[in-house]
């Protein structure tokens, strides 16, 4: 039993307010701060009819602080893009119904600031690449297997 004890003597804590979040970039020097800061905000929208790829993509882009979305049909590809204005696409070239080259293109015309970026391991994708150039329209290309390194570098913009 502490009888001895006095409330009144035992020092309080301040109280400083709910507890804030801090982004793990907060401890970066200013320049790399900002940076991560801008990256973290990058909205990438993954496009596969893979399932398991596009969900894999879109976990290591998050991982990386993209905020990464991953879709399996080009039709929800264009829905989610025209609601949530993704900064990049990031699709597979060959799908069913439309294929990834007529994806970019219309989201595009849904987000004209969007870049995209394309992957592939079929040897049909440089026909279709061609047949987009000839009609004006560029993108970049990545083959698959896609190392992870690679894709966030192309990503930030290194390579």
């Amino acid at each position: 039993m502490a009888s001895g004890w006095q409330f009144s003597s035992v020092p309080g804590f301040p109280s400083f307010g709910e507890p804030k979040w801090i982004p793990a970039c907060a401890s970066a020097p200013a320049g790399e701060r900002e940076r991560l800061e801008d990256r973290r905000k990058l909205r990438i929208l993954v496009i596969d009819d893979e399932q398991l790829i596009a969900e894999t993509v879109e976990e290591i882009l998050k991982h990386e602080g993209f905020d990464a979305r991953a879709v399996f049909t080009s039709a929800a590809a264009m829905v989610l893009a025209e609601e949530w204005q993704p900064d990049i696409v990031l699709s597979d070239v060959i799908m069913p119904g439309l294929n990834g080259i007529e994806t970019g293109i219309r989201i595009r015309e849904l987000a004209p600031q969007c870049r995209v970026i394309l992957f592939s391991g079929q040897a049909a994708t440089v026909d279709l690449l061609e047949k987009a150039r000839s009609q004006g329209h560029r993108f970049e290309i990545l083959a698959k297997p896609i190392k992870p390194e690679q894709l966030v570098s192309v990503i930030r913009g290194r390579s």
